[in-house]
């Protein structure tokens, strides 16, 4: 049993220690949080040891793990922090804002032998299972095109104040708070993105999640991809995959604090077009146990290093290509 500690109780940091309830690989036993006046009726319902250091965190040799669910321009001090105390790691998305950062966050990880969770929990939902074991297993041949549109209007509510507004902490519009979820799906399935062409159009300049991205991928497998992330628009959510023998597409129409039954339609070269139902499960929280089991069973982990590396440098691609106008190489 890994005992943790969450860094950063906002909302994602409550929905993961509610997640970890009952859980037998993982008991949070404490939380840290720059402030408190926020957690309200939570501090009281968790019983959770509350400090607002995370030198303390580090420090606590009851604390075995750090759950880090902090804006992720803290995250590679914070990392770099645990590694040297020896804490095991899980980390939210995305886990840097450039490639440099994310380097040196697994290199400190390397060097005290520390395997890094990553927060991409999407790889865990069955019905994304079972599309990437299609592909995989050749069920539609070989993979020449994929595209996905995520979209979604929770974010554009969020306070201006707030950090998930700040263009800094968040450039391209909705891409750090559901667009890397997406480019690691896409790089588990087709590999790595050799180049990149993104186009950002912000609507409200005091929001910069109120925006609609676009982004041209060029894998280097020879597939070729495209993506959506509309930041206003309710939610919604498309992957499509094609090959030279079918395709196969993946839909849903809740986020994962409503869950809902997810769709997955396929057509093979016989016409005949089949669809199954995918019931939810909580992916958050197998993400976290599977880290959990890859930390102290050894067992497989979804996500190598070189992957949860190259997702960062899709991200930094897709800024400089907003920015530049130009078609972008990766890493």
């Amino acid at each position: 049993m890994i005992r943790a500690a969450v860094v950063g109780l906002g909302w994602w940091g409550q929905r993961i220690w509610s997640s970890l309830q009952g859980s037998e690989r993982i008991e949070v036993v404490r939380g840290m949080d720059v402030t408190f006046d926020h957690l309200g009726e939570f501090a009281e319902r968790s019983g959770l040891s509350l400090t607002g250091s995370y030198d303390e965190v580090l420090g606590d040799s009851s604390v075995d793990a750090v759950i880090l669910t902090t804006p992720h321009g803290l995250h590679e001090e914070q990392v770099v922090a645990a590694a040297g105390a020896g804490k095991k790691i899980f980390c939210e998305k995305p886990l840097a804002l450039n490639g440099a950062s994310a380097r040196r966050m697994m290199e400190a990880c390397a060097a005290r032998g520390i395997l890094l969770g990553i927060g991409h929990e999407r790889r865990y939902e069955p019905a994304m299972i079972e599309v990437k074991r299609m592909v995989d297993d050749g069920e539609i041949g070989t993979l020449r095109h994929l595209e996905v549109n995520w979209s979604y209007s929770l974010v554009a509510g969020a306070a201006t104040a707030a950090w998930r507004q700040d263009p800094v902490q968040a450039p391209a519009g909705l891409m750090t708070a559901v667009g890397v979820h997406m480019t690691d799906y896409l790089q588990s399935i087709a590999g790595p993105v050799a180049r990149l062409n993104a186009t950002l159009r912000r609507h409200r300049e005091d929001r910069p999640s109120d925006a609609t991205l676009s982004v041209q991928f060029d894998f280097a497998s020879g597939a070729t991809g495209y993506m959506c992330n509309i930041g206003p628009t309710p939610y919604y959510q498309r992957i499509t995959l094609f090959g030279d023998e079918g395709w196969v597409e993946h839909t849903e129409t809740a986020h994962i604090q409503d869950p809902d039954p997810a769709l997955v339609t396929w057509r093979g070269q016989d016409e005949e077009i089949w669809s199954r139902t995918f019931e939810p499960i909580d992916q958050v929280r197998a993400n976290l146990e599977a880290w959990a089991a890859a930390v102290e069973d050894g067992a497989a982990y979804k996500f190598t290093d070189a992957q949860k590396v190259h997702n960062v440098e899709i991200l930094e691609a897709i800024v400089r290509s907003t920015e530049s106008g130009r078609t972008e190489a990766v890493g």
